[in-house]
């Protein structure tokens, strides 16, 4: 399907135009008040017409009018994701030189390209959008990416009317998207399959079973997401469960899950880019989603569990006064991360998704803020007037920690 057209969500920031909410407490409990004042703003504003958005400009962005299908509460619970086809982004030899220079960068710091992949979108033409990548469609393990994944499917659950209570889940998907946390994860994804953890199971009812969960990959390959995993829970979880065992078990051991969840990034950027143009489920859901997974870049603004997820990641050498989504994924063999960034001079728009499947990437904290770092300026490259190969050159001589702030006009 291709969008001529879209609706970009963001949050403006405190300060600046964004406003971001931050974590705030003990980082296992995170409190519920700002999620609800959102959804009671969006209660609002429909109640009283859409002609309030200006109200909420800090909520939704429109660059232009998108069309999006919607899905009503009351039809009959189907399987099968709204968006059913692929982005038709356009591709651009300027765009795949910033991402070839990106795969150099690792490349000449002696990290294995081979173990690399990586989407990036430009949408900052209202008009068309491009895309550039490398091994990027290319199956990998996603680590906690797989979150965004059933959020979107979650939030397609509330809407089709088989999740009633969405607020009973409003703590959970605070814990899933803000701190990663696999408890939290572990309830949603128990939620969305209608399946439970527990003891192994024989015959039919592991059948039974196995389909069942298996329900969410077919939700996104029905609608273009080709040989994409989520089935399986991530771990450990509640520091209590470090591996799957039980039903968990078993279908860890079937042959589609020997190597866990599998996502491209060319999937993950996809994802964010139908979030972000409120094309996931209903442009209120992608709201929602969108809000979720902001992320403000000020340090001075941090408590523990903030730092956890952007120091070492592609958001640490950005500048702080841009809006800023994520999700990231870790473990002790892989670094993960699919970003949404925004100027506030609305030049600069992009979408990008790393995935780095080796323990050189996971135990290093610098290259994916270099990556990022250099995609930034060569997509924003007229805030320092510098030109391509000035930046190439800037880049590989200098580290994160020494990357000059550059101010967006």
């Amino acid at each position: 399907m291709q969008v001529n057209a879209e609706k970009m969500v963001y949050i403006r920031r405190r300060g600046h135009s964004y406003k971001k909410n931050r974590i705030m407490g003990n980082v296992k409990r995170l409190p519920r008040l700002r999620y609800d004042r959102l959804l009671l703003l969006m209660i609002v504003t429909i109640a009283l017409g859409w002609g309030m958005l200006s109200i909420v400009r800090s909520l939704v962005l429109k660059l232009s009018t998108a069309k999006v299908d919607q899905i009503s509460s009351t039809e009959p619970i189907k399987t099968g994701y709204n968006v059913q086809s692929a982005p038709n982004w356009d591709s651009k030899a300027q765009l795949q030189a910033i991402v070839n220079e990106t795969v150099a960068i690792a490349k000449n710091k002696g990290f294995p390209t081979e173990a690399l992949s990586i989407t990036l979108v430009d949408v900052s033409d209202s008009g068309k959008h491009y895309k550039a990548g490398y091994n990027n469609q290319i199956l990998r393990f996603p680590a906690s990416v797989a979150k965004l994944f059933w959020l979107v499917g979650f939030f397609d659950q509330v809407e089709r009317g088989s999740i009633r209570d969405e607020s009973k889940f409003h703590d959970h998907l605070n814990q899933m998207i803000r701190i990663s946390d696999n408890q939290s994860a572990s309830e949603i994804v128990d939620a969305i399959t209608q399946t439970t953890s527990g003891e192994a199971l024989t015959g039919k009812d592991l059948t039974t079973w196995l389909n069942q969960r298996s329900q969410i990959n077919k939700f996104f390959e029905q609608a273009g997401y080709a040989g994409i995993i989520l089935s399986m829970k991530n771990y450990p979880i509640d520091n209590s469960q470090e591996t799957p065992t039980g039903r968990d078990l078993q279908l860890k051991q079937t042959r589609d899950l020997v190597n866990g969840n599998q996502i491209t990034t060319d999937q993950a950027a996809r994802l964010m880019y139908e979030i972000y143009t409120q094309q996931a489920v209903s442009p209120i859901a992608s709201t929602k989603m969108a809000y979720l997974l902001t992320r403000d870049l000020n340090s001075e603004t941090w408590d523990e569990s903030d730092r956890h997820f952007i120091e070492g990641f592609l958001g640490q050498s950005l500048p702080t006064d841009i809006y800023f989504g994520s999700k990231v994924g870790y473990t002790s063999h892989s670094r993960q991360e699919v970003i949404f960034v925004r100027t506030l001079d609305d030049q600069t728009i992009y979408i990008l998704a790393i995935f780095a499947n080796d323990p050189a990437y996971s135990q290093d904290q610098d290259i994916f803020p270099q990556m990022s770092r250099h995609i930034f300026d060569r997509l924003n490259r007229a805030s320092q007037n510098l030109t391509p190969k000035e930046v190439s050159v800037f880049h590989s001589t200098t580290e994160p920690s020494q990357l000059k702030k550059p101010s967006l006009n």
